[in-house]
């Protein structure tokens, strides 16, 4: 009679390869999981920053007379975050300001073409005598440059959020 042996039990080796595979598996979650408690506090952190922000920018916006001004501080009720506000007075041109898709044709075109004038050749009378021609603007506007920075700290690392506006100087 022949014998027929049966294979009744794993191998040393089959068992090693297979809590391995295991063990990589399980690093490989633990690691996401760790790394989507790290994004989860860094968004809480910036969530929180522009929060602030919003609010810094409303009480700016709310007074009556702008100045040109800093102002730095703690943020009591948010431990570890602290502001600064900035407002400059600056005189911006328009066309500088132009933005979009359209933003380059804008800026090649002198307001007299914008606003429909013709050219009363003061182009030329401005190269002949040298000059640039400073009146091809799309009007100089004064206003006020407000920006608002909130700091906080990630982990190590101190993080800075920055909002910035314009404000006409005359309402």
């Amino acid at each position: 009679m022949q014998r027929i042996t049966v294979r009744s039990a794993f191998t040393l080796f089959e068992v090693t390869i297979a809590m391995a595979m295991a063990a990589m598996v399980m690093t490989m979650t633990y690691s996401l999981i760790a790394d989507g408690i790290s994004y989860q506090k860094r968004a809480v952190l910036l969530s929180n920053a522009v929060h602030l922000a919003k609010i810094k920018m409303a009480q700016v916006d709310s007074s009556t007379a702008m100045q040109t001004d800093t102002t730095k501080g703690l943020i009591d009720a948010f431990p570890g975050y602290s502001f600064e506000t900035e407002i400059k007075e600056e005189e911006k041109d328009l066309l500088k300001l132009a933005s979009g898709k359209d933003a380059e044709l804008l800026k090649s075109k002198a307001p007299k073409d914008m606003l429909g004038d013709k050219d009363v050749g003061l182009s030329n009378l401005m190269k002949n005598r040298g000059q640039k021609k400073s009146f091809e603007t799309g009007g100089l506007l004064k206003v006020f440059h407000v920006k608002v920075s909130i700091f906080y700290m990630d982990g190590n690392k101190k993080e800075k959020y920055v909002v910035e506006t314009f404000r006409s100087t005359k309402y």
